[in-house]
């Protein structure tokens, strides 16, 4: 193929080629078809496709020698545009064909060799009807492949012979999406499959078609809704998983690939889907889940790869799988292994200068770290730094890069920190029976700086103002009511009435905006943590209340593909029935629901 910036093309262009001309080979286009007021094709390795005029033709057959003239075919136009009619204009009206759907072939056999054979033999005595045997044997192989493979998508060829065997007329029709006889329909699938002698070619399923698979379901559903979500804040770590560098990868990142791509193919699942689909999916799940913890362990218990680039990304990426999936409760050991080896490599300030490429995984790993410490007991939290003001200068230079995943306000984040900087402090007093008055006191300056920020001066006025005004709202009003139950069941913060009362007028505040949030398809993605802090809350609340929370954490688990939400949810009606208000009694060991 000819390239940009040559003086001359290496090969004739399409035009000249077709003319038997000598072309000039001039770029970007022939001079000599500019000339002859043609449109150069061009020079690619590909002949362009030509677009031809409805009713034009570009090549006709040889008149026959006797000068009798070819016989014409038209074709007649229909209502319906699944339908095809066609007459022969100089054959007697008898031999014309009738109107034909495709739904009148679908699923039944045909004997192409022997339809082949009979066109051959009654083609010289019945010239008329070589249209009509081959219009008719296209349709039934077109709607036959398609129909064929529409239902092997849904259901498989075990599936199908699984209904044929019970002789189920309600699960034929509910796979076909067809009361059309749908029994007898999938017994002639059947019957052709076995007299062509198909095999199940399930031998040629391995691990590396399944990685291949999950890099393609991420690229299609994943990130495609990923990126529309993130219209109001674009991640720009959120790409698209390139297949050609998955020879570049561990073998512990193709299998934790492929659960990522599985766990979000069944929580997306609707509610109304049948187990049996998704029962080969969990399985697979645990089997690559054991192979990619095999690798990973090969890969620290080596010198030379216990602390690389690839190692911490494995990690962060496992960890996300344990918090995706309900059965994997092991997430803290891994945030534990990932603070280590980060430990090692001189922190996550210095990790991030010396690795840039790091950055999208520690980002994450910061972001899971914060939030849990939110949803975990202030005794047992993650310190990522010796220091608050380390942990607070780390955070709070990379925020830009969290923000998309939250949304969250650069100035409340912080405040989360330091809430979660005092939980730790209380915690350990606590233990000591000693306490700090200075405690509340920072306590009363975190609640008048969540009070003082003002929601309409961040959200600048533009084209999604009112998306950014509920936001905003919603993660004071959240901030507010994190700070009020969390530090109050330290009793770092006392229960008196002008707390009681924030405690209610935010609540309320948050549960209108978040009835509003969820409906808005930019924003209900980045709404679970501030629904389990309303959770909480809504121990105070009535059950009505309390039934809405529960059906928006599971709604919204089906949006993300992730079973965060459906955890939390547990969490909230464990507490609920308990009937013991408190954050810690709540949050009783360390839970995470960002991801």
């Amino acid at each position: 193929m000819a390239q940009k910036g040559e003086n001359k093309a290496t090969r004739q262009c399409w035009d000249c080629l077709k003319r038997r001309l000598v072309c000039d080979n001039t770029l970007p286009h022939c001079m000599k078809c500019q000339k002859a007021g043609r449109q150069c094709s061009g020079y690619d390795d590909a002949k362009p496709l030509q677009w031809i005029q409805p009713g034009k033709v570009t090549s006709r057959r040889r008149r026959k020698k006797d000068g009798s003239s070819p016989k014409t075919y038209t074709i007649e136009p229909t209502a319906n545009s699944e339908t095809r009619t066609c007459q022969d204009v100089n054959v007697p009206e008898q031999t014309s064909c009738k109107p034909m759907h495709e739904e009148d072939y679908i699923c039944e056999p045909v004997d192409y060799e022997a339809a082949l054979s009979s066109w051959e033999n009654d083609r010289v005595s019945h010239p008329g009807d070589r249209i009509t045997d081959l219009h008719a044997l296209s349709f039934k192989m077109t709607a036959s492949a398609r129909e064929a493979g529409r239902i092997f998508q849904i259901g498989g060829r075990a599936k199908i012979e699984e209904i044929v065997e019970s002789g189920s007329h309600e699960e034929a029709a509910k796979l076909l999406r067809s009361d059309r006889n749908p029994l007898q329909r999938l017994k002639r699938l059947l019957e052709v499959l076995q007299l062509q002698d198909v095999p199940t070619y399930r031998d040629l399923t391995d691990e590396t078609s399944e990685v291949v698979q999950a890099v393609q379901y991420y690229n299609l559903r994943i990130h495609t809704a990923y990126k529309a979500a993130g219209e109001l804040a674009p991640n720009p770590a959120l790409v698209p998983f390139p297949q050609q560098a998955l020879h570049l990868l561990t073998p512990a990142i193709h299998h934790t690939l492929v659960c990522l791509s599985l766990n979000h193919f069944i929580h997306t699942s609707p509610l109304g889907i049948d187990r049996a689909v998704l029962a080969p999916n969990r399985w697979k799940v645990y089997h690559h889940r054991g192979a990619a913890l095999r690798a990973l362990g090969q890969h620290i218990g080596q010198d030379k790869t216990r602390c690389s680039d690839m190692t911490i990304t494995t990690i962060l990426m496992f960890m996300c799988l344990e918090l995706q999936n309900p059965s994997f409760a092991d997430w803290r050991s891994h945030v534990n292994g990932m603070k280590r080896i980060v430990d090692l490599r001189g922190g996550p300030k210095k990790l991030m200068k010396e690795a840039p490429h790091l950055v999208p995984s520690l980002v994450l790993y910061l972001l899971i770290v914060s939030v849990a410490n939110t949803c975990s007991p202030s005794w047992d939290q993650v310190e990522i730094n010796s220091t608050a003001d380390d942990v607070t200068e780390d955070i709070t230079s990379i925020y830009s890069l969290i923000f998309p995943y939250t949304l969250c306000p650069p100035e409340l984040f912080t405040e989360m920190l330091h809430i979660n900087r005092l939980r730790a402090k209380a915690s350990a007093a606590v233990l000591q029976c000693d306490f700090d008055v200075d405690h509340t006191l920072k306590a009363y300056d975190l609640l008048a700086r969540i009070e003082a920020f003002s929601v309409e001066d961040w959200a600048q006025p533009g084209t999604f103002y009112n998306e950014w005004l509920i936001v905003g709202t919603v993660y004071k009003s959240a901030l507010a009511l994190y700070a009020i139950l969390s530090l109050g069941s330290l009793t770092v913060l006392p229960a008196d009435a002008s707390l009681l009362d924030m405690q209610t007028v935010h609540g309320d505040i948050l549960l209108r905006n978040l009835r509003t949030a969820l409906k808005d398809p930019r924003i209900a993605r980045f709404m679970a943590w501030p629904l389990v802090v309303v959770g909480v809350e809504a121990i105070y609340r009535g059950e009505a209340t309390r039934d809405w929370i529960g059906a928006s954490l599971e709604e919204l688990s089906r949006t993300l593909g992730t079973s965060g939400p459906i955890k939390a949810c547990s969490v909230l009606r464990r507490y609920w029935k308990g009937g013991v208000s408190g954050w810690d009694e709540c949050f009783d060991r360390p839970y995470v629901f960002v991801i």
